[in-house]
């Protein structure tokens, strides 16, 4: 009996009751949550001042990072066209302005397609509001010189001749549209008949020129545009195709055929930009 009585007196001197368990449990829950919080702005404090490390060192900048990487690399990316990379196809006319030309630009209105002609000057007089509209709507007016006659061009034993024509054809459309093209192709293409010198006086007279990488032989066949159509599918086969085509009447004709064929095969169109040009010369010389 005095057992008892001692117990409850030292009970009674420790806090007098016993926990009740619930309350214990619900402590710890409390003291679990708090230390979950502390930790929670610590790690939250740490961070902050990583980042402000990270920018001060120049490791990063500031938030915008990131989404102008994206852009840079989404520009410098090609684009896709059903998993594959980006593929452009220039059209390029010679031999113009001619009494197509005005067609040729209605179709290619209609398609929102930019091309490239390349001009004879003794046919812009004839077809001047041709090339007035050309140029208005997007297309670029490139030369083509102004007589395309081959031994005056290339049988003079130097190249003055050959650019003094594309000087003549350039103040032509100068003087018609305010443009002061730059980009030329040479009659017949540069190859064979224009030399390493010929070459550098065409560069120094502040010339670039551009040939072909696909013929579409199109002149050949005045009464088979399915021919013509069919020559340039088969020679379609690179990411960037330069088509040379012509103002004739059976180029007109296969051009519908033309233009659904190059979509379908992924290819987007360009027209020749100075400001972004590359070489396409049949002697890969790079001051063209």
């Amino acid at each position: 009996m005095r057992e008892r009585s001692v117990m409850a007196a030292s009970s009674r001197r420790r806090g007098g009751r016993r926990l009740n368990p619930k309350k214990f449990i619900g402590r710890l829950v409390l003291l679990g949550l708090i230390i979950g919080l502390c930790f929670g702005v610590y790690k939250i404090g740490t961070a902050l001042f990583a980042d402000d490390k990270a920018v001060k060192s120049g490791e990063v900048a500031v938030t915008e990072v990131p989404v102008f990487l994206s852009a840079a690399k989404e520009k410098a990316t090609p684009k896709e066209y059903n998993g594959m990379k980006r593929k452009v196809a220039y059209l390029t006319f010679d031999d113009g302005p001619s009494k197509f030309t005005n067609e040729l630009l209605d179709m290619l209105k209609q398609h929102d397609i930019k091309a490239t002609f390349y001009m004879l000057g003794q046919n812009m007089h004839t077809y001047s509001d041709a090339v007035k509209r050309m140029a208005k709507e997007g297309h670029y007016p490139g030369l083509h010189s102004m007589t395309h006659e081959y031994n005056k061009l290339y049988k003079s034993g130097g190249s003055t001749n050959f650019v003094n024509e594309f000087k003549e054809a350039q103040e032509i459309v100068n003087q018609l549209t305010g443009v002061k093209p730059t980009n030329i192709r040479a009659p017949y293409g540069s190859a064979p008949q224009i030399g390493e010198q010929f070459r550098a006086d065409i560069a120094a007279a502040g010339f670039t020129l551009w040939d072909w990488t696909l013929d579409s032989f199109d002149w050949k066949y005045p009464n088979d545009p399915n021919r013509i159509v069919d020559i340039v599918k088969s020679g379609l086969t690179k990411d960037v195709e330069i088509i040379l085509l012509h103002e004739r009447k059976q180029t007109m004709e296969a051009m519908p055929a033309i233009i659904e064929y190059i979509k379908s095969q992924g290819y987007e169109f360009e027209v020749y930009n100075e400001n972004a040009h590359f070489m396409v010369n049949f002697h890969d010389d790079k001051k063209l």
